[in-house]
C-alpha cells in the first residue's frame, strides 16, 4: 500500500502559487513601467499647466463646465494626454469652498486676499504633484519581492510533498526510507481523523503523521495499520451537536 499526494491538493497549491507570482509580475510591472510611466505624462500635463503662467486659472475656473457638462480641468488634463485622478479633483473642490468661505469670513480684504493666494497655490502644487512617488514605486518592488518569495516556498512545499511517499508492508510502516515497525506502535491519536482525516501514529520516543488531506489513500494505510494492531480501533465519528 502506498500513498500519493492529493490531486486536488496539487492542483490548488499550484493555482495559488501561480496566482500570487502573477500578482507579483504586475507588482514589478508597475514599480518598473507602469508607475513611472504616468508620472511621465503627468510631467507633459505639469508643462502645459506651467505654460499657462499667470493665466493659470482658479479652482473656480478649473470646475467651470462646458455646454457638454465637461469640467475645463478635465478637459484641459485630456489635452495633455492625461486622466487627472478624481482625488485631485476632489481637492480642487474642497478647497473652491474655503475659498468661497474666506470670501464671506470677516478679515480685511488683505488677509482674504492673502488667504485665497494661498489656497490657489496649494491647488497648484497638488496638480503638479506626481501621482506616484519614489516610495509609492518602491513599495510595488517589495510587494513584488514577497509575492515571488512566497510563490517559491509554495513551489518548494508542492515539490516536498510530491516527492515524500507514505507506504506499508506486512512488517512497517514507512515514509520514504524511514521505517516504523507495527511491533513498535504504542498509541495512535485520532483527535483530528474524523474532521480531517489526520492521525497521528506514536511509535515510542518517534511518531508518524498521516494526511488524509494532503495524500490520498490514507484511509487504506490506516485501515492496514489497524489489521496489522488489532489491539488499536478507530473511535466512532461522534454525532453532530456532541
Amino acid at each position: 500500500m502506498t500513498t500519493t499526494i492529493n490531486g486536488e491538493y496539487r492542483l490548488r497549491l499550484a493555482g495559488v502559487a501561480l496566482v500570487i507570482a502573477a500578482m507579483g509580475a504586475w507588482f514589478a510591472y508597475d514599480g518598473a513601467i507602469g508607475y513611472p510611466q504616468k508620472n511621465a505624462q503627468h510631467a507633459v500635463f505639469v508643462q502645459k499647466l506651467e505654460a499657462l503662467g499667470e493665466k493659470t486659472p482658479t479652482p473656480a475656473e478649473w470646475l467651470k463646465e462646458n455646454d457638454e457638462g465637461v469640467r475645463y480641468i478635465d478637459e484641459f488634463a485630456q489635452a495633455a494626454g492625461v486622466k487627472l485622478a478624481s482625488s485631485k479633483v476632489e481637492e480642487i473642490k474642497s478647497t473652491q469652498m474655503k475659498i468661497e468661505q474666506a470670501q464671506k469670513s470677516e478679515a480685511s480684504k488683505q488677509e482674504i486676499a492673502a488667504q485665497i493666494a494661498q489656497l490657489e497655490q496649494y491647488v497648484e502644487n497638488k496638480l503638479k504633484a506626481e501621482p506616484y512617488e519614489e516610495t509609492a514605486i518602491q513599495t510595488q518592488f517589495g510587494f513584488a519581492v514577497f509575492a515571488f518569495l512566497f510563490a517559491g516556498f509554495l513551489v518548494a512545499l508542492l515539490v516536498v510533498r510530491s516527492r515524500t511517499v507514505f507506504a506499508a508492508d506486512d512488517e512497517c510502516v514507512m515514509k520514504n526510507n524511514e521505517h516504523f515497525a507495527y511491533s513498535e506502535l504504542t498509541g495512535i491519536d485520532w483527535s483530528k481523523w474524523h474532521e480531517k482525516q489526520i492521525v497521528r501514529l506514536n511509535f515510542g520516543n518517534r511518531s508518524l503523521t498521516l494526511d488524509g488531506w494532503h495524500y490520498a489513500h490514507v484511509d487504506e494505510l490506516v485501515a492496514q495499520v489497524l489489521a496489522k494492531r488489532p489491539d488499536f480501533t478507530m473511535p466512532e465519528k461522534p454525532a453532530k451537536g456532541a
